[in-house]
Formats: structure tokens, C-alpha cells, sequence
């Protein structure tokens, strides 16, 4: 319903903007024309079956990359690093990953290491896929190993990759890195994944409404599940898992809060056309 009149007014007030010839905002983000085009079109599009779900991420990480403050950001990761000694010794030790379908194929049913087996093999897709090469400096290995590590987050936590199963690990990963983190440093981590999810809910709503609240449970699940952990997810080392059953390795890390398996495979379909 179109709020009018005197409705309108109250929430309006009787200030006026500061008039212009041209789209201006105290926000940086609304001024640049960039990101707030690629904004609109994640909230408001439809998703169809032409191009994969992930076309638009090249031009919303250009986006982010554009309102980054880099510098501030490397002088809080430095902060980080002298108050959290457990985070500057990862850091410090530098491992990545070199994950294949025959490091694992040793690892017995129902453990971790199967679980990445299986995923590695069903859907032929490559865990380090992006940022590869020597990281050239601490953020670059933050950013590595965030890669390295979510289809396997998705995997163990029972958070899958349907189109709620990623917004729930963005926010499980989110609450996880807030909790371990300063505010600061922990928002600019957390700022492309929260554009993902914000626009995601967004699109739900325009387009797919019984879609809506499986939506808003994921918000629900991931945060349960990322608020019991002690280390952001992209700090725990799969590696040392493998071989332990995915029940214990949920119970011993927090991640009961996941969905029973299946829970949002109708959420593919009907999150799309």
C-alpha cells in the first residue's frame, strides 16, 4: 500500500535533501555507481537457467574491491595479529590445501574425508578454485584459505549448496568471525558475503515466496551454528579431520545446527524461473 499524506510527512520530516543535478548520498556505496547497480540487480533479478547463479560474483567483488579501504584494513588485520596469538601463529604457518579425489579415497565411509571424496568426485568441481599461487601477503592467505574451505564447510556442517544452504554458511561464518574478531576488521571480512545474503532474502522476496521463510531459516540455522564456534571456520585445518566420523566431528565442533541432509534440495528449483 502506497503510505500518502500526512503519513507520508511524519516519516519524511521537514528536511529536505541537498539538492543537485546529479545522485548524491553521504554513502559511498550509493555513490558509486558501480555497486549500486550490481547491488540492485542481485536483490531484484530472477534467476533463470541461462547463466550459473555465480555470473554476477566477477562484478560484485570488482564492487567491493572499488569501497575496500585496504590499507585500513591491513593496519586492523596487524591489530589482530598482536592480540590473537592463536591467529597470528596461523598465519605464520601458512598451509593450503592440495586436496584430490585420491588423497582421500583411503578414508573410511561416513568420515570426512569421504564426504570430501564424494564431492570431489559427483561434482566435478576443482576445492581450490580461485586465488591460487603463493599469497602475497597475510590477507591474501586469509582469502585463500576462505576458499579452500567452503565447499568442505558445506559439506560437514550439513549446510549445503542449495541457494539457502549458502546463505546459511555466510551467516554462520559471519557470526563466527564477529565473535573472534574486532567489529571493524570483522565487517570488511564480512562485507562481500553479507551483500551475497542481503540481496539474496531480497531476490526471495521479489520472486520466489515460498521460498522466503526457508530463507529466513537459514539465516536462523547458520546463526546457531556459527555462534557456538571458538575460531572462524576458515582457520580449522581439514586436513586433521579425515578420518573422524562426520557425527563426532559435528558434535565436537558445534555444528548440530545444520539441516537434516536434503532439507532445501527443493529450494534449487524453486528459487529459479
Amino acid at each position: 500500500m502506497e503510505i500518502k499524506g500526512e503519513e507520508a510527512a511524519y516519516l519524511k520530516g521537514s528536511a529536505e535533501p541537498v539538492a543537485g543535478s546529479i545522485l548524491t548520498s553521504t554513502s559511498r556505496y550509493l555513490n558509486n555507481p558501480r555497486f549500486r547497480d550490481v547491488y540492485a540487480q542481485m536483490g531484484l533479478k530472477r534467476d533463470g537457467y541461462d547463466l550459473p547463479a555465480a555470473y554476477l560474483i566477477p562484478e560484485v567483488n570488482r564492487a567491493v574491491s572499488e569501497e575496500m579501504d585496504y590499507p585500513r584494513l591491513h593496519v586492523l588485520l596487524a591489530a589482530e595479529r598482536e592480540r590473537l596469538p592463536e591467529f597470528a601463529r596461523w598465519l605464520d604457518e601458512r598451509f593450503t590445501s592440495d586436496w584430490s579425489a585420491e588423497k582421500v579415497a583411503h578414508c573410511a565411509p561416513d568420515t570426512v574425508g569421504a564426504l570430501i571424496h564424494d564431492f570431489i568426485v559427483t561434482s566435478g568441481m576443482e576445492i581450490d578454485f580461485m586465488f591460487r599461487g603463493e599469497p602475497a601477503d597475510d590477507f591474501a592467505y586469509l582469502i585463500k584459505r576462505r576458499v579452500q574451505n567452503h565447499d568442505i564447510e558445506h559439506t560437514v556442517t550439513g549446510l549445503d549448496t542449495s541457494p539457502v544452504g549458502e546463505i546459511a554458511l555466510i551467516v554462520a561464518n559471519t557470526v563466527a568471525v564477529f565473535n573472534y574478531f574486532e567489529p571493524e576488521f570483522a565487517s570488511m571480512l564480512s562485507f562481500q558475503p553479507m551483500f551475497l545474503a542481503s540481496t539474496s532474502l531480497m531476490r526471495a522476496a521479489c520472486h520466489y515466496p515460498t521460498v522466503t521463510p526457508a530463507m529466513i531459516e537459514g539465516f536462523a540455522l547458520g546463526h546457531a551454528l556459527g555462534a557456538k564456534q571458538k575460531l572462524p571456520l576458515f582457520m580449522l585445518r581439514w586436513e586433521d579431520w579425515i578420518d573422524v566420523p562426520v557425527a563426532n566431528v559435528r558434535e565436537q565442533l558445534g555444528f548440530q545446527d545444520g539441516p537434516a541432509p536434503g532439507h532445501w534440495t527443493w529450494t534449487y528449483e524453486a528459487s529459479h524461473g
